[in-house]
């Protein structure tokens, strides 16, 4: 900067080396330099730890209608001795909403339903587990409490319980805890009543029961484990989906990041600096409207060559990728809507649209993605927040189309329908700001006065 008569500004002669120039000095005792990126920086690591921290750490207390189907097919039996017909499978059913109510109040949702709808919410990923009462369940738990007098072998009433892996990590295992705890429960109060009704019986005829008979009525229920969707071990146990889905959130957040600060070096709004080279550009007499137009096209083209990136990558690592045409389509998507909404916020709030995209992607994706910690088990404000994050849309998409055969009903549709709804919010709202700031004559220059014409050329 120079001088109107030509000679060097006070702020850019040459000061004896030691000498720090008064300037300089008086913003260094500035408390607006230290306190205001102190307290930013202090305030955004401090909501991180809270959002990141508060659903990890117990995911059992914050449990809220946690999904499992129930479904008890048993068509009952004669009561050995009697002419009345016993429907056992009915009493495993209301003693285990009996147990959950009592112990559980409000943490698990049992919904007892048919077997075709039980499949079709656990390949919906809408039920994390399910029990199966098989039809003869009554007639084979009567002969088995038989068999304890007789000499007839007869095999153990069973009742499969069902995982559903493709759910999640976390949601697996709290499903497993809850089969293992509930179904004990289940188990000790039928070994109760196989047992007083067994000694009834001995007694009444005169018959003693060996020890082993009686062991064996104690838990009189084989519970079966397997799993509704087995997953390959190169699913990474149902996490590559969210580590897929938090990928293409970063693609779009920093390339937009990325992008938004190269054009802007280009197009001379903002200095480009490599290591210690520097250099501020001769400003390009562009819009608003026209710089994030660039932008969108830029990030549009970057959608396509990332996501096939990443489509690359998951075959070179070998994972578990069956619609990789589907995920390519959606990854283009995610990238789109993320970076659209991205740069308009940019555009609208300036600087400031840094850390505001910070916060929307970031701090309050990753806890509300439901790709680690199921949103049934945790706090209701971040179940609340999970609707319009764009993490949790890109992981239930992503979980869809690796997990369960890019099925629309297990989250695919909803997840499209959110990001065109965001990329439409970013190209409604963003050029409007751009068009408001152009006419109100809010030109994007430095203060001092500039070779450039007072009103730049629209684009």
């Amino acid at each position: 900067m120079t001088e109107p008569g030509g000679g060097q500004s006070d702020t850019e002669r040459e000061r004896p080396p030691g000498v720090i120039h008064p300037g300089v000095a008086a913003e260094l005792r500035s408390w607006g330099l230290w306190v205001r990126p102190l307290a930013v920086v202090v305030v955004v690591m401090g909501l991180l730890g809270v959002m990141y921290m508060a659903p990890a750490v117990d995911p059992g207390k914050h449990l809220h209608q946690f999904p499992i189907v129930v479904v008890n097919s048993d068509t009952g039996a004669l009561q050995p001795g009697t002419d009345q017909k016993q429907y056992l499978g009915a009493q495993v059913v209301k003693g285990l909403k009996a147990g959950v109510d009592e112990q559980y109040p409000g943490k698990f949702d049992l919904d007892v339903v048919d077997r075709s709808t039980a499949l079709t919410r656990l390949d919906n990923a809408h039920a994390y587990g399910a029990i199966f009462i098989p039809a003869n369940f009554s007639s084979e738990s009567f002969a088995f409490l038989g068999s304890a007098i007789g000499d007839t072998k007869v095999e153990q009433p069973v009742i499969q319980v069902m995982t559903n892996p493709g759910a999640g990590a976390v949601a697996t295992q709290i499903t497993t805890q809850f089969f293992l705890r509930s179904m004990a429960q289940v188990n000790e109060q039928f070994g109760q009543q196989f047992t007083a009704a067994l000694v009834e019986q001995t007694d009444a005829a005169g018959i003693k029961v060996a020890g082993a008979g009686l062991t064996a009525m104690t838990t009189p229920i084989d519970i079966q484990a397997s799993e509704a969707n087995p997953l390959p071990d190169n699913a990474g146990s149902g996490l590559t989906a969210f580590y897929y889905a938090l990928l293409l959130i970063l693609a779009g957040f920093t390339g937009t990041m990325i992008i938004s600060a190269l054009i802007d070096g280009r197009l001379g709004f903002a200095p480009i600096e490599l290591g210690p080279m520097y250099e501020l550009r001769r400003r390009v007499p562009i819009s608003r409207l026209g710089t994030l137009v660039v932008k969108w096209w830029a990030i549009f083209v970057v959608s396509l060559i990332v996501s096939g990136l990443f489509v690359l990558t998951s075959v070179l690592v070998d994972m578990y990728a069956p619609n990789k045409m589907a995920l390519w389509m959606f990854g283009v998507l995610v990238i789109i809507g993320v970076g659209i909404i991205a740069n308009a916020i940019l555009s609208i709030f300036g600087s400031a649209g840094l850390l505001i995209n910070l916060i929307f992607f970031v701090v309050l994706g990753l806890p509300t993605s439901g790709g680690t910690v199921p949103l049934e088990a945790v706090p209701g404000f971040f179940r609340g927040l999970a609707v319009g994050e764009p993490l949790h849309q890109a992981f239930v998409g992503a979980r869809s189309i690796l997990y369960f055969d890019a099925n629309i009903d297990a989250g695919l549709g909803t997840a499209i329908a959110m990001f065109v709804l965001f990329t439409v919010i970013g190209l409604i709202f963003g050029p409007i700001a751009c068009v408001v700031y152009d006419r109100r004559g809010l030109i994007r220059r430095p203060p001092q006065a500039t070779e450039e014409p007072e009103v730049p050329a629209q684009v």
